[in-house]
């Protein structure tokens, strides 16, 4: 469409065509819509779409994990692995081929399923942590991607018997060491290791008519669920070994209950050494969390979630389960781990 305009000067009169489009049923001057496009064009260099490298930074600057070196290493292996194999990808471009490919190169170089997995829940905490930051109405590309072999590879495990345990509870007795004795606080408590070795001395209280061991968050230990977050009773001889851990902290005048394993990966050096002590007993030292476990359920009248209490776990269900202010007590808990002693 055109319209004529007439400009009339002192003897002269301008005629000028002006053109108009139609966008949408809406008629926009042409020369307005030019200027329009070619600011856009102009500026279009400087508008830098958020990458993966966006994402990883969005990452480690909200998580409050990355402060520990081991997550800021993992979370950092993952990251360049996918960066080499695609590059800088803006967050646009990303797509779920993208996932299934380095799904398929990780596993072609030998890499676990339950590794490739581990790598996966970090790209995917990554993508969908920096999606919510910068507004962007998308699901994740790794969200449900299909491992194959996954839960097909199990490590070998012996079958834990009264037996087995009542073995290595002599073997850990036998001139204790600080690792030795993290290992006997585990066995009658079915803690995972890192939950005694990363504790603060004050989150041992001795001096309670029930003693118990206080897992929670610090420095060294992200507890990643509200339910791992939690008071254990300790009785027999891990409530001794916890005693004596304490002293050893007292005279080491540590604020960690066991200074020498409190750091950075102390936590796979402590059980590398308890799974070599304990070699050709075939027990290694998450086998005290599966032995609880199996004591706990051939009771056969402990409730899941009084028995979830102790071992730290959740297996959600109702708000039944969430609401109240109080939960399981110290006694109750006693008295379901006095029933299971080693």
């Amino acid at each position: 469409m055109t319209n004529n305009l007439q400009v009339i000067t002192d003897n002269y009169i301008d005629t000028r065509i002006i053109k108009r489009v139609a966008i949408n049923g809406v008629e926009f001057d042409e020369e307005l819509l030019a200027g329009l496009v070619a600011k856009h064009m102009s500026q279009r260099g400087h508008l830098k779409q958020p990458t993966l490298t966006t994402a990883f930074e969005i990452y480690m600057h909200e998580k409050s994990a990355a402060s520990r070196k081991k997550f800021r290493d993992n979370a950092t292996r993952d990251f360049n692995y996918f960066l080499a194999q695609f590059g800088d990808l803006t967050l646009q471009e990303l797509r779920h081929s993208h996932a299934t490919k380095y799904r398929d190169a990780q596993i072609a170089r030998g890499l676990n399923p339950t590794s490739v997995r581990k790598h996966f829940a970090t790209l995917n905490s990554m993508l969908n942590l920096s999606f919510k930051h910068l507004d962007i109405d998308r699901l994740s590309p790794f969200r449900g991607l299909h491992i194959p072999g996954e839960g097909e590879v199990k490590r070998y495990m012996r079958k834990i018997t009264p037996e087995l345990l009542q073995s290595v509870k002599s073997r850990l007795l036998n001139r204790r060491t600080p690792y030795k004795l993290l290992a006997l606080v585990q066995l009658n408590t079915g803690f995972r290791l890192s939950e005694p070795l990363f504790a603060r001395r004050d989150d041992l209280v001795l001096d309670h008519e029930i003693p118990h061991l206080w897992i929670r968050r610090n420095s060294l230990s992200d507890r990643k669920t509200k339910s791992s977050v939690r008071a254990v009773p300790l009785v027999g001889v891990s409530l001794q070994a916890a005693r004596e851990l304490h002293d050893l902290s007292v005279l080491a005048s540590s604020e960690w209950l066991v200074p020498r394993y409190a750091k950075e990966n102390g936590n796979a050096s402590c059980s590398a050494i308890i799974n070599k002590h304990l070699r050709d007993l075939e027990f290694r030292s998450h086998m005290f969390r599966h032995a609880l476990i199996d004591r706990l359920k051939a009771c056969n009248d402990v409730p899941t979630r009084l028995a979830e209490s102790i071992t730290g776990h959740s297996s959600g269900g109702s708000d039944f389960n969430t609401y109240g202010t109080v939960g399981y007590t110290l006694e109750q808990k006693r008295d379901v781990l006095m029933r299971v002693l080693v």
